[in-house]
C-alpha cells in the first residue's frame, strides 16, 4: 500500500475498520443466535455504553467535546445512527446474513454524496473500484434484496451520508466529537426500543454488548482515522472488505461453506479494495484536519 515509496496509513486504518466491522457482525450472529439475547438490547447497550465512554473521560478533562460544527455534528450522528438501526432492524425482520452484508453497499452512497456534498471527483479507476466492490456485495448476500432486506439498502444509504459527513466533521471537531454523536444520537433512537423489547438485564447480554461495543469502537476510531487521509469512495470500497473478513472466518472457524456467488464476490469486492488504494492519492490535510486526527478516540 504505497505510492511512490510513500507509506499510506489512510487505507490500513480503513482495513483495519472493516476487520473490527466484521468482527462485530460475528458477534452480533452468535449472541442472537446461540445466546438469545434480543437485537435491540445489543443496539442499547453498544450506544449507552459508548456513550458514557466517551463522555466520562471529557468531565475529568482528558480530552475535549466541545463541538464546533453544529449541523454538521448532528447529521453526522443521525445518518450513522439511522443506519445502525436500520441493520438491526433487518437482522430481526429477516435474519443476519443478507441484512448486514447489504448494509456494505454503504461504499456506492457514500462516494455519490460526496461527489455531490463535497465535490470530491472520482477517478475512472476509483469509480471501478466502488461498482467492483458494490457488485462484490450483491453476490456475497446472494442476489437481489427482498421487500424487507431494501431496509438494508435504506440503512446503507444513511450509513453512506454517514461517512461524508465524518469526512466533513473532520475537518472542524476532533475524532472524541465524531465518535460522540454517533453515540447520543444512536442512543436516542434505541431507547424506545426499552418498551418492547425491555432493558437488557442477564449477563449473557451485557457481554456481548460490551464485546459488540469493543469492536464497534475500534471500528469507528479506525475508519475515522483513515478517513482523514482517504477520500469517501476509496474509504467506501475498503470498508466493503467486511464481508470477505465474516466469510473467510466462517469457513476456517465454523466450517461454513461458500458457493460459487460467494467467491465471486470475494473476488469482486478484494479487486475493488486493490483498485482504490493504487489509484485514489491521499487527499490534503487541513489544519483543523490535522488537529482532529491527532487527538485518540474512545
Amino acid at each position: 500500500m504505497s505510492t511512490g515509496g510513500r507509506f499510506r496509513a489512510g487505507p490500513v486504518w480503513l482495513v483495519g475498520a472493516a476487520i473490527c466491522f466484521a468482527l462485530m457482525g460475528i458477534t452480533v450472529k452468535q449472541a442472537v443466535t446461540a445466546g438469545g439475547v434480543n437485537i435491540f438490547q445489543l443496539g442499547l447497550i453498544r450506544f449507552l455504553t459508548a456513550a458514557i465512554g466517551v463522555t466520562l473521560p471529557a468531565l475529568f478533562g482528558c480530552w475535549s467535546l466541545r463541538v464546533i460544527n453544529r449541523s454538521c455534528f448532528l447529521l453526522r450522528g443521525f445518518f450513522g445512527a439511522a443506519g445502525n438501526f436500520l441493520m438491526f432492524t433487518v437482522i430481526m425482520l429477516v435474519g443476519l446474513g443478507r441484512g448486514s452484508v447489504m448494509m456494505q453497499l454503504m461504499g456506492i452512497f457514500g462516494a455519490l454524496s460526496a461527489l455531490f456534498l463535497l465535490g470530491e471527483a472520482m477517478s475512472l479507476r476509483l469509480l471501478t473500484a466502488v461498482l467492483a466492490a458494490s457488485a462484490g456485495v450483491v453476490l456475497c448476500a446472494g442476489g437481489r434484496p427482498s421487500l424487507y432486506e431494501w431496509l438494508a439498502v435504506g440503512g446503507a444509504l444513511c450509513s453512506g451520508l454517514a461517512l461524508t459527513f465524518i469526512r466533513k466533521l473532520n475537518r472542524t471537531d476532533n475524532l472524541h466529537v465524531v465518535f460522540f454523536s454517533q453515540s447520543v444520537c444512536g442512543l436516542v433512537l434505541m431507547a424506545p426500543t426499552v418498551c418492547f423489547a425491555g432493558f437488557p438485564a442477564t449477563r449473557t447480554a451485557w457481554a456481548a454488548g460490551l464485546l459488540l461495543t469493543f469492536f464497534d469502537t475500534a471500528g469507528q476510531y479506525f475508519m475515522t482515522h483513515g478517513m482523514t487521509r482517504t477520500p469517501v469512495a476509496a474509504a467506501g470500497s475498503l470498508l466493503m472488505l467486511s464481508p470477505v473478513v465474516s466469510l473467510a472466518v466462517g469457513l476456517f472457524a465454523f466450517g461454513e461453506t461458500l458457493d460459487f456467488l460467494q467467491v465471486s464476490g470475494c473476488a469482486l469486492i478484494l479487486t475493488g479494495g486493490m483498485l482504490s488504494v493504487t489509484g485514489a492519492s491521499a487527499p490534503a490535510r487541513s489544519g483543523s484536519a490535522d488537529r482532529g486526527s491527532g487527538a485518540s478516540s474512545a
